[in-house]
């Protein structure tokens, strides 16, 4: 099938001086990628970026390339348009070389390299200061990486020209930040984030927060809405100020992580355990990142969600990567627990929209499931990068807190769910038929896996696993 980029008015409110300015509405852009299973700078990494590393170990890249979505938005720097990738999971701002003449920059002689997806994506150049110019809010000194080099796993061919880190600006974290304060002195602060330079314009009251609602209407991806904003929640959903604050764990943490309480599928809980020393039973720690288009789960709790999901069977490629194959109309209600609340995910968020598989000779319609399994994350910090699978079905907002750093100024997390259980059950049938009336057939998992078993001699077949005892009721 073919997908062609959809596009919508963004609508971001902004804030200058010492009140609130009319809304700006930008280009907020939906990109649908290939379907070949290939790399692509976040969905090829679990969206860790420590010092500007990310990645979850080898062969991660061949298995999270979907057809899935990239939210941008458009920014512009030194007097150049720039549409740029929107990143909770990293903190820096870098754009990509490209035809057109050198914007109004001045560029220093300092060098940084950012790896992704375990160094098979990566971007290097040195550091440029630059205006920039978002909605209405403009920077007159914004640091940024002008890239030179780039090995970018596709971004520049879905018309992606950078990406702009939304997370938080310690040295930790971003790697301009660093590489400015190692050459110039602890003292320096021109190396900041985007966020940190309009969060410390004057008159904003305390409004450090983000939002994001990453609406769809259907299977194909259409938009129905859609926002992010800063300092201001969306009518729509303000009743997420009410919602509970998950702060973040660690405490003091340079990412947006914060404890997972539970999960439950088809209303039965999973049994959870941290590899983490001092986290609760039953509690994983986990990323939000809308720089991942899908989510990545400890292997065992992907095996065990996906093996109470009837119909659906798993098999490895090559003996090492390990896929789930699912009834495309699957109804299954999957749920997770964060601050005592239930966040209902869409059955259609449980797999990539379908595919065409060959096998026999004969084309099938075959949908795999989009919650791939690593065991990588952990050295970063985390166990689990929950992304757009998990963020479509939620209104976010990201909560930088008091930046004198009190107690009562934690930064914190909310969300509020969007996905109603039986409304979104009953929706599967409908959309997912309008998506499949010019595909092949579908035929039963077991029986595609055979017929694929039979042509591949290196994949390889695995009953689901037995689904362990009830955890404790959530």
């Amino acid at each position: 099938m073919k997908y062609a980029s959809l596009s919508l008015s963004l609508l971001i409110v902004v804030g200058v001086s010492t009140s609130w300015v009319a809304a700006t509405l930008l280009e907020f852009r939906r990109v649908p990628q290939s379907s070949t299973r290939g790399s692509l700078l976040h969905s090829t990494s679990p969206g860790v970026h420590p010092r500007g590393t990310s990645g979850g170990g080898p062969g991660d890249n061949r298995i999270t390339n979907h057809l899935d979505l990239i939210y941008s938005t458009n920014i512009t720097l030194g007097g150049k348009d720039f549409v740029v990738l929107l990143d909770t999971g990293s903190t820096d701002l870098w754009v990509l070389p490209d035809d057109r003449a050198e914007g109004l920059y001045n560029i220093t002689d300092i060098p940084v390299r950012m790896e992704y997806g375990g160094g098979s994506s990566w971007v290097e150049g040195t550091i440029a200061v630059a205006s920039l110019q978002m909605g209405t809010f403009s920077v007159s000194q914004q640091a940024f990486l002008r890239v030179e080099s780039f090995l970018d796993g596709g971004l520049k061919e879905l018309g992606i020209d950078g990406l702009l880190g939304l997370s938080f600006d310690f040295v930790t974290a971003s790697p301009i930040n660093e590489a400015v304060t190692a050459q110039r002195g602890l003292n320096t602060t021109w190396g900041s984030s985007v966020l940190k330079n309009i969060f410390s314009q004057d008159g904003r009251n305390g409004s450090n927060f983000i939002a994001f609602d990453l609406s769809r209407t259907d299977d194909l991806e259409d938009i129905d809405g859609g926002s992010f904003s800063i300092g201001e929640y969306a009518d729509q959903w303000k009743a997420v100020a009410q919602a509970p604050k998950l702060y973040q764990h660690p405490p003091g943490s340079d990412r947006w992580t914060t404890l997972l309480e539970g999960i439950t599928v088809g209303g039965t809980p999973l049994n959870l355990s941290s590899v983490f020393r001092g986290v609760p039973d039953g509690r994983l720690v986990a990323l939000l990142d809308t720089g991942t288009p899908t989510a990545l789960i400890p292997r065992s709790v992907q095996n065990d969600l996906y093996s109470r999901i009837p119909g659906a069977v798993t098999f490895t490629v090559e003996g090492q990567v390990q896929l789930w194959l699912m009834p495309c109309n699957t109804t299954t209600i999957v749920e997770f627990n964060f601050g005592g609340q239930r966040i209902p995910i869409h059955p259609l968020d449980l797999s990539f929209s379908p595919e065409i598989v060959t096998a026999g000779g004969q084309q099938y319609t075959a949908c795999f499931g989009a919650m791939d399994g690593n065991d990588a994350l952990a050295s970063h910090g985390f166990e689990m990068s929950l992304g757009d699978t998990f963020l479509r079905n939620v209104y976010s907002v990201y909560d930088f807190g008091d930046p004198n750093g009190t107690a009562a100024g934690q930064p914190y997390m909310q969300l509020l769910a969007q996905t109603e259980a039986a409304d979104a059950m009953a929706q599967v049938a409908s959309i997912r038929s309008r998506t499949m009336a010019d595909l092949p057939p579908e035929i039963e998992p077991t029986r595609l896996l055979e017929l694929l078993r039979a042509e591949g001699p290196t994949m390889s077949t695995a009953a689901p696993p037995s689904a362990p005892p009830p955890a404790a009721a959530l």
